[in-house]
């Protein structure tokens, strides 16, 4: 009888976890879960309002951004091919030129991130960047992970910007 008791048991506690468990374990995966690592980035495309399409750090960009488990992440992108190194032959002693076209050619900030689940959103907390007007800003991110591949999608009155990024196995 005992036995009967605790099949019964048994039973109905396997029953009822099949009813509230995922149906596979990525399911069970948060969105902010699935975004801790290292991403290695494939395109940035730039498309303005009038459609023109533009690839702002090359058709063939390369760099990374890292999403750390403690809630940390950092960002370096660049334009290829590289910047030419300067004719002077000293990173210090770049023309105007020299100096505006490397920091046009290149990202670079680090902070922390918070995902938004329910709105399928990061936002990067920037504390510090290459860029003076970003450090101390939000810079919220639409995101989504299919697979390996990281997707920064949006619509802005520049209009349209798309990042793809591959997970660094």
């Amino acid at each position: 009888m005992k036995t009967g008791i605790f099949v019964s048991l048994v039973t109905t506690l396997l029953i009822g976890y099949s009813a509230i468990a995922p149906a596979n374990a990525s399911d069970a995966e948060t969105l902010a879960s699935r975004l801790v690592g290292t991403w290695q980035v494939m395109e940035v495309v730039d498309t303005d309002p009038a459609g023109k399409v533009s690839h702002p750090y090359g058709e063939h960009p390369k760099g990374y951004i890292v999403y750390d488990p403690t809630g940390h992440l950092h960002v370096q992108l660049m334009r290829t091919p590289a910047t030419p190194p300067f004719d002077a032959g000293d990173d210090a002693k770049g023309t105007e030129q020299e100096v505006r076209a490397a920091y046009d050619g290149y990202v670079a900030y680090f902070g922390t991130y918070q995902v938004i689940e329910a709105q399928s959103k990061v936002i990067h907390r920037v504390e510090g960047s290459l860029m003076p007007s970003y450090t101390g800003t939000d810079q919220p991110r639409p995101i989504k992970i299919v697979g390996d591949e990281l997707i920064i999608e949006g619509t802005v009155p520049e209009g349209h910007f798309l990042r793809r990024f591959r997970r660094v196995k």
